[in-house]
């Protein structure tokens, strides 16, 4: 499993669990980046995960990190990404920021499997 796989895994499984997200924001507004002819915001599984990109890569260390409970992101969040076509990240990681973007009914369809998961136990 490459180390993107590794993350968004990770990713679904600590959503399901924590019913939590975070991103980083500025002055209020997502991170919108532009990657091969989409619109991606990234969306991270824990607090400390957004904290290190903010350490790691000092462009973004004036960001806040947003912090958002399931029920929002899947209610509000994601219908208005959808809306406008624009994909969301991963737990994108290292030196370059790496790692999976993909369109909402993706993300949704692979969370959901997580929060099955988590419902049986």
């Amino acid at each position: 499993m490459s180390i993107d796989a590794a993350q968004a895994s990770r990713f679904y499984e600590q959503v399901a669990k924590d019913g939590v997200v975070f991103t980083l924001e500025d002055d209020g507004n997502f991170l919108v980046f532009p990657i091969k002819g989409s619109e991606v915001i990234p969306f991270w599984s824990s607090r400390s995960h957004a904290e290190k990109v903010k350490t790691d890569h000092p462009k973004f260390s004036a960001c806040d990190v947003a912090e958002s409970t399931l029920a929002e992101f899947l209610e509000k969040t994601l219908p208005l990404l959808e809306e406008e076509g624009i994909h969301v990240g991963v737990n994108w990681s290292g030196a370059r920021l790496s790692g999976f973007d993909l369109p909402v009914k993706d993300l949704l369809a692979n969370l959901q499997y997580w929060l099955d998961k988590e419902a049986k136990h």
